[in-house]
């Protein structure tokens, strides 16, 4: 009987030792998975406010160079290229190509969506793009090719918005062809691509958002009363991408991204929390 005790107290400090070395070890991969997951939503929520203020300033020069230039009828006009200052601010520039060459249109400061400064440049003040332009403008150019090889399609009727911000660290340029909405109180949620870049002018990587067209609608209640949300399925990843944070910068309440039974509440580019089981 002694012996029998012995043995069981033996036994159970092994297995207490066990779980101390053991648990620890679960930590820690937890704090890991964790940290990664934390790392990944806080890159995609940066990714989403960094095109939402592209994506305006691109919008509102366009508004702005409209009112002296015929875009319907754009002659040696390629488009557009938005670029940081260093005093905080964007700058948007139109570029055209003569006999293959790049060289700066007009180009206009803007502060948010506000145009506070530039214009059309006179014919003899056009300059070459610089060679970070240069080096976007050919981007824009291979991931078109890329998408056409690809064969990805859009979700509206009208043009597809393209979105290319700057080289990363790593030299990489980021280049998405957005569906554009068409139809107030309709966001379209499918239909939108990133293609990336690499420095040596190959495509790196592609990826579509959606297996399908999600143009999503907000309607109004039976007493016209404003809806609290809008809520939107995702399948192809395990949290929300750049694509829902941008939207729901345009979206006017609250947007919930829905996967895997877990609701994801963002709102004005932020993730607000993580509804976990949602609806159970």
């Amino acid at each position: 009987m002694p012996k029998r005790q012995a043995g069981l107290g033996k036994l159970w400090m092994s297995a207490a030792l066990a779980a101390l070395v053991v648990a620890p070890a679960a930590a820690q991969e937890s704090a890991v998975k964790t940290e990664a997951a934390q790392a990944e939503t806080s890159a995609a929520q940066q990714l989403g406010r960094q095109m939402y203020r592209y994506d305006q300033a691109a919008w509102h020069a366009t508004d702005e160079i409209a009112k002296s230039v015929d875009l319907s009828s754009p002659g040696e006009l390629r488009g557009y290229l938005v670029e940081p200052l260093d005093n905080g601010n964007l700058s948007t520039v139109f570029y055209g190509e003569d006999d293959g060459e790049y060289f700066e249109f007009a180009r206009y400061e803007m502060a948010g969506s506000k145009v506070v400064g530039g214009g059309v440049l006179e014919a003899d003040r056009r300059t070459a793009l610089s060679p970070m332009l240069q080096s976007m403008a050919s981007a824009k150019s291979a991931a078109i090719d890329e998408l056409m090889r690809r064969e990805w399609g859009f979700c509206s009727n009208s043009a597809p918005n393209t979105l290319i911000l700057p080289p990363d660290r790593n030299g990489r340029i980021a280049v998405y062809f957005l569906t554009s909405t068409t139809q107030n109180g309709v966001y379209p949620f499918g239909g939108h691509y990133r293609i990336d870049i690499a420095p040596d002018g190959s495509v790196a990587d592609g990826r579509e958002f959606t297996k399908s067209c999600l143009n999503m609608r907000l309607d109004a209640g039976p007493d016209g009363a404003q809806p609290v949300g809008l809520g939107v399925s995702h399948l192809l990843d395990e949290e929300p991408t750049e694509i829902h944070y941008f939207q729901s910068h345009y979206v006017p309440v609250q947007l919930f991204v829905l996967i895997d039974g877990n609701a994801w509440v963002i709102e004005n580019g932020a993730l607000i929390e993580k509804v976990e089981d949602f609806g159970e």
